[in-house]
Formats: structure tokens, C-alpha cells, sequence
């Protein structure tokens, strides 16, 4: 009779440890909410980042939201939701630290396959993901690294059979740097900082139990929160009555009271358009919305969209820019004269940034001699024999090419 007790006890403890490692999620508490999140560090931007999910710091600087959006709540230094939410994210990272491991794995995860369960990278040596690391199958993925973790430029995760990004979570011993361009899914408890480089985007959540979190120009979704409306597109573009024309298109839509526009300069003032409400709240067709501004501003502009829900939420996407100009953009006189003057078009002759070339693709030399009616004069420098030529206009992000013939 002892040995059957002590085989059901046995069978019992594997089951309970199957539970742990397979079918249970991590329990977050009220970090799952969070899309970013320090318990004790800055959390910092630059660029138009742009955040699905709450926010915030419990110690620490918080800055660049705006010129970054989030859709959902920042949440500061002395705010009960940011004490709360620190301790959840310790708690939850020392959660997983006793999990026996079921797969020891490389420390380059680039090129591996892994399955649900508990996975570990135990050694020293920094961990890396070069190149793309695929995770198969339903079920919870708990990776844990037992070293920093630094993703490559391009670099991604690819989520088949069933896997989701809300079920991926590593837990990692030290900072976390997610490269240029690279695609991360799954949530990351990290005991350090956690940096994306410039265009890197995530899927998931960004926790650290201490640790800046620092970001450039970034796409940061909390898959655990849909949104009430799903947006296909949103666009302004200029009409030649000096009006812009505004468009948007839904693919879904839960109990949606409508939208509000809005346009800036700068992108930190922002003012009313127009608002356009909706008739059914409800809705999993694709719908078209348009909004004439009659008024708009010259030169360089941006709109934003804002949808509320019938509860009086708000979902702030982000904003679009167009260019209003009474002139057409160009070089004149063109052909230039054998002097080598000659005026540009643009908005921002102070800020813009110029480069002339050849046919050929030699970067060629070029001289600012002044600026007259908001326009940019300009000269050849050294001999510059007749023919034609490229000057490229770089203003607010946005690129242009001129073709130029010297007489």
C-alpha cells in the first residue's frame, strides 16, 4: 500500500509540474496591462514611437511622450498603479527562477526551433539572436537566459503552429538590447535595461525589475489589449483647391461613438478639425470615413485622429503630415545658367538637407548663398561642366529629387 501511495504522490508532483511549465501562464497582476515598464529606471524616447498598452515608471525620469503616442495610460513615480506594478514585476521575474529546465538551448537562439515548455540558455556567455528563432506549437514558452540579450539588426521571431506572443515570455538575467529593424515577440522580464534601437518593433511587453527602458522610433503592442477599433489606414493629402482632403478606413469596430481630427505644426499644439460620429457602434465590415479641412495650414502640417469608445475611452493614433504650397516644389531657373545659381522651392530652407550629384553618383560640391522669400539660393562650386544633374531634398523626414540641367 506505501509503494501505491508513493507512486500517486509521484504522479501528482509531475502533474503539478506540468501545469507550471506547460499549460500556466505567468502570472503578471496588474503589470499585464503594461506594454512598457520599469520598477526602477528612466523610461525615455526619441522619434514617433508608437505604444499599445500602459507605460510608465515607479523610479525614475519619464520623457519623449510627445513626440512618441501611447495608446493606453502613462503611469508616474508615486502613482499606486506604479507601486503596484513594480511589485508584480519582481514578483512575477523571481516566479520563474525556480522552473526546472526541459531544453537547454544555444546562446545563439538564431536558426533553433523550440516548443512549449521551460528552455534555458545556462551558461555565462552572452546570449544572441542572429537571424530568426521559431517557436512551434500551442502552449506556454518560458525562456530563460542566464545572460544579457542582444538581437541583431533584421532579426525576428516567427510564431507558427498555434504559438502566440501572449504565451512567449523570457526571463532574462541582465540587460536586453533588441537591434535595428528587429522584431521580438513575447513578453521580456528583464533584471536590466531594456534598449530598442531605432525601428525595432515588439510584440508583447517590455518589464524590467531594474533598469532604463530607452527607445527610438519604435512599435511596442501589448497583444493582451485589443483595441475597440481596428484602423486599415489613415491619410491627408493636399487638394489643389488648398484644401486637404482626410481619409480613414475601419476593418473593425466595437462600441465605437466615433472620431475627432485634429492638425498641428509642430506636433505639440494641436487643434480641432472637424469630428464625425458613427452611426452603429458595432461593426466587422470595412467602412470608409472622410473629412474635408477647409482651412488648412500652408507649408508642412500633421493630423491625428482620436476614436472614443462608448465608455469614453479615447485611442490616439498616430499622426500623418502634408505639404500645402501655393508654388510647386522645383529648382528655377532650370536649365541653369553656366553661372551655377539658381533658387529651390521648399519649406524649411534653414533645416533641409542637401546633396548634388552627378549621373554618375559622384557627390558633388554645393553652396547656400542666402535665403530670399522663404526659398533657398544656391551655387555650384568648382568647375561644373554642362549637363544634367541630381540634387536630393531631405525636409522632415520626407525625401526628394530634382533634376537639374547646367547649361
Amino acid at each position: 500500500m506505501k509503494k501505491v501511495s508513493l507512486l500517486k504522490l509521484f504522479i501528482i508532483v509531475l502533474s503539478s509540474l506540468g501545469n507550471i511549465c506547460f499549460g500556466q501562464a505567468p502570472n503578471l497582476g496588474t503589470a499585464s496591462s503594461f506594454a512598457l515598464f520599469t520598477a526602477n529606471g528612466a523610461l525615455t524616447n526619441t522619434g514617433a514611437s508608437m505604444i499599445t498598452g500602459d507605460i510608465g515608471t515607479n523610479v525614475g525620469a519619464f520623457s519623449g511622450f510627445p513626440p512618441g503616442t501611447v495608446i493606453g495610460n502613462i503611469r508616474l513615480p508615486s502613482s499606486p498603479e506604479a507601486a503596484q506594478a513594480a511589485i508584480d514585476v519582481v514578483n512575477v521575474y523571481n516566479s520563474l527562477s525556480p522552473l526546472a529546465c526541459g531544453t537547454l538551448i544555444l546562446p545563439d537562439l538564431g536558426g533553433q526551433t523550440l516548443v512549449p515548455g521551460v528552455s534555458c540558455q545556462n551558461t555565462a556567455a552572452p546570449t544572441t539572436l542572429n537571424g530568426t528563432l521559431t517557436l512551434s506549437g500551442l502552449g506556454i514558452f518560458i525562456i530563460k537566459l542566464n545572460s544579457a540579450l542582444t538581437t541583431g539588426t533584421s532579426s525576428n521571431i516567427i510564431l507558427t503552429n498555434g504559438a502566440t506572443a501572449n504565451n512567449v515570455f523570457f526571463q532574462v538575467n541582465g540587460a536586453v538590447t533588441l537591434g535595428t529593424g528587429s522584431a521580438f515577440k513575447g513578453t521580456i522580464l528583464a533584471m536590466g535595461a531594456i534598449f530598442l534601437s531605432t525601428a525595432a518593433s515588439l510584440e508583447g511587453r517590455g518589464l524590467s525589475t531594474v533598469g532604463a527602458i530607452t527607445l527610438n522610433n519604435n512599435l511596442v503592442t501589448n497583444v493582451a489589449l485589443p483595441l475597440p477599433v481596428t484602423l486599415v489606414s489613415f491619410t491627408a493629402k493636399a487638394q489643389k483647391n488648398q484644401t486637404v482632403d482626410l481619409a480613414w478606413i475601419t476593418s473593425l469596430e466595437t462600441n465605437n461613438r466615433g472620431f475627432l481630427i485634429e492638425r498641428s505644426k509642430d506636433l505639440k499644439q494641436f487643434e480641432r478639425v472637424g469630428e464625425v460620429s458613427e452611426v452603429a457602434a458595432n461593426s466587422n465590415a470595412m467602412k470608409n470615413y472622410h473629412l474635408t479641412d477647409v482651412n488648412a495650414y500652408s507649408g508642412t502640417s500633421y493630423y491625428r485622429l482620436t476614436q472614443t469608445d462608448l465608455s469614453g475611452k479615447s485611442t490616439v493614433y498616430p499622426a500623418v503630415s502634408v505639404v500645402l504650397r501655393d508654388e510647386a516644389y522645383g529648382v528655377f531657373p532650370n536649365p541653369v545658367l553656366s553661372d551655377g545659381r539658381f533658387t529651390l522651392r521648399l519649406d524649411e530652407p534653414e533645416t533641409a538637407l542637401l546633396h548634388f550629384y552627378s549621373l554618375d553618383g559622384r557627390l558633388l560640391p554645393l553652396q547656400k548663398t542666402g535665403i530670399q522669400s522663404g526659398n533657398l539660393l544656391l551655387k555650384t562650386t568648382g568647375k561644373v561642366s554642362a549637363g544634367v544633374y541630381i540634387l536630393t531634398v531631405l525636409e522632415r523626414g520626407q525625401l526628394r529629387k530634382h533634376r537639374l540641367i547646367i547649361e
